[in-house]
């Protein structure tokens, strides 16, 4: 038989490749095809939330810096893009001179502050002063006291008509001084600032290395001499960290310049911004606000590049090493009890006469200074009154619930952005930190502002509501918040979070058995602290403030501002009793924190 040979297999044709799909098509289709990580998830969420929290804001400011328009809402039909704010603001004489006041009132601040912080911190741990312990606590215990509270105390005890001191500054010496003034908001800003700069300072002092003062003391040095020649240049990066920080603080502050400035006439950059929104006539300028608060935010944001880059040149001011020795205390002699006293009399000043005025005054139906009359007429009727009264009563609740939520909406979002910090390999990774840094460079005005302008243009109905003062403190708090707990991811060893993932948990367990646990401490400390940062702001409330959001600080202001003093007082002594509160506690869960 013969074999039958098959014809050949026919070649089919190889089909022609499909068309490429744009660049955007590839890339989805890579990052579909990839499991994504849950870091990677957290990172990109965490950048997602800030850049809708941060820049999304300072965006619509810019934008409105530059637009002209009838009824002066951003965007709104008829929107002329131009310079004309801009040229407005920087021809007119007075800006130059608000600039002047708002860098007085700045560098004069933080002048008063910090002589007398930095002086405690020489006392507490270079002399021998009595009572370390007890003046650590009393210097710190003014914070518990917001500023618009400070203020509104000081306007009572300085008013040049009937404030208590001046009576008796008029008494015995004959002399007046008038709270309404630069002076006098520099005096109040300034005892303000004491308790935070000298915590910015003491930590720095009590670490240094005190062989050096020791040596320049053995060479016959004088106690002055050592501390101008040795102790100052070495303490130069805390000291330049703390005064950066503070005069930031002062730039952006509105509560004194609202309280003591307005009655005065002296315009700071933050109360012109005030003004530019809440004019007395007329309708609101929010482009030349816009204007102003654009070149506050590069005013605040100056001096932050300044201070971040002093933290990363401290090399050269070394002086820890394996054995630091504590320097031998100065001996006061015959001054100790003293200078202790005039310790006493700074607590005195800061605290416990403010706030005996304001008790004083909540006891009063109305404020005519102390006298004969004014004790025959101590009464609890404004107390009752005012806690009869549905609105206070109100604020009150809006002000416990926006603290609440605003403290866990920025613990929670700080602490996934910190541990990404601190966790990720990522070389970008420095521009989430800076985002996460950018908010306090944001001055608090501004920041309401820009919320202002954001919620009249995007259709989200949250504005006249709790939730839009909510998002703008969580706003201005990330930055702290951040700044606490990256400080606690990178004192947490990632060994342990290694060890949950390759016994097969999935990130989620590993943050609620394993990081969770870990971080409750700061994390709580943290709470505390932005709970009562929270309830002592008043900026962003007052410029978002309806009848059906208004919390404690922006009532406040408002009977301060209608006249209805005692009203207002008792209010303030109530939100103080709260602040300290609070502070106390921190103070206990820092301390449990520590151990």
């Amino acid at each position: 038989m013969t074999a039958v040979e098959a014809p050949p297999a026919e070649r089919v044709p190889e089909p022609a490749p499909p068309p490429r799909p744009p660049w955007y098509l590839r890339g989805l289709d890579t990052l579909m095809a990839r499991r994504l990580q849950g870091r990677t998830v957290l990172a990109i969420v965490a950048v997602v939330i800030l850049l809708y929290l941060v820049l999304a804001p300072l965006f619509l400011l810019g934008s409105t810096s530059f637009q002209t328009n009838n009824d002066n809402l951003p965007f709104a039909k008829g929107t002329k893009w131009n310079f004309a704010n801009y040229r407005a603001v920087f021809t007119h004489g007075s800006t130059y001179t608000i600039l002047g006041n708002t860098l007085v009132f700045a560098l004069g601040s933080l002048a008063v502050a910090g002589v007398i912080a930095l002086a405690f911190a020489w006392l507490l741990e270079r002399s021998n002063i009595p009572c370390r312990s007890v003046l650590f606590v009393l210097v710190i215990a003014p914070s518990g006291m917001p500023l618009l509270i400070s203020s509104i105390a000081w306007s009572l005890l300085l008013n040049p008509t009937n404030g208590v001191v001046n009576q008796v500054l008029d008494t015995v010496l004959g002399v007046k001084f008038n709270a309404y003034s630069l002076p006098g908001m520099i005096f109040v800003m300034g005892i303000g600032m004491v308790p935070l700069t000298f915590l910015l300072i003491v930590g720095s002092l009590r670490a240094m290395n005190g062989s050096l003062e020791d040596a320049a003391t053995t060479s016959g040095a004088s106690g002055v001499t050592t501390l101008r020649k040795v102790t100052l240049p070495l303490l130069t990066p805390a000291l330049l960290a703390a005064f950066v920080y503070q005069f930031v603080t002062a730039v952006k502050d509105f509560d004194v310049p609202l309280i003591l400035g307005l009655p005065g006439h002296v315009n700071t950059l933050s109360l012109e911004i005030y003004n530019n929104t809440n004019p007395p006539v007329g309708v609101p300028s929010y482009g030349r606000a816009s204007t102003y608060g654009f070149f506050l935010f590069l005013l605040a944001l100056v001096p932050l590049v300044v201070y971040n880059r002093a933290i990363g040149s401290r090399g050269r001011y070394a002086t820890l090493s394996g054995r630091a020795r504590r320097p031998v205390r100065v001996n006061l002699g015959r001054w100790r009890w003293a200078i202790f006293a005039g310790c006493i009399g700074y607590v005195c000043i800061a605290l416990l006469l403010p706030l005996f005025i304001l008790v004083w005054t909540s006891l009063q139906p109305f404020y005519s200074g102390i006298n004969v009359a004014a004790w025959n007429r101590l009464n609890t009727a404004g107390w009752n009154n005012t806690f009869n009264d549905p609105n206070v009563i109100h604020a009150m609740k809006n002000t416990l619930i926006v603290g609440a939520v605003t403290a866990a909406v920025t613990m929670v979002l700080s602490a996934f952005i910190s541990w990404v910090i601190v966790r990720a390999r990522s070389r970008s990774v420095w521009l989430l930190d800076m985002l996460a840094f950018i908010p306090h460079a944001i001055p608090s005005i501004v920041l309401g502002l820009s919320l202002l302008l954001v919620y009249l243009v995007l259709p989200v109905p949250i504005y006249g509501t709790i939730w839009i003062i909510v998002i703008g403190q969580a706003t201005l708090f990330t930055s702290l918040g951040t700044r606490l707990m990256s400080a606690a991811f990178a004192q947490m060893q990632v060994g342990l979070e290694e060890a949950a993932a390759t016994s097969g948990a999935p990130l989620r367990r590993t943050w609620f058995r394993v990081i969770a646990p870990l971080i409750r401490a700061p994390f709580a400390n943290g709470y505390l602290l932005v709970f009562m940062a929270s309830m002592q702001n008043l900026t962003i409330p007052l410029l978002l403030a309806s009848p059906t959001n208004t919390v404690m600080s922006a009532m406040i202001y408002q009977k301060w501002n209608y006249g209805l003093t005692t009203e207002a007082t008792v209010m303030c002594v109530t939100l103080t009793a709260i602040t300290i509160t609070l502070a106390v506690l921190v103070r206990g869960v820092g301390g449990k924190a520590d151990v």
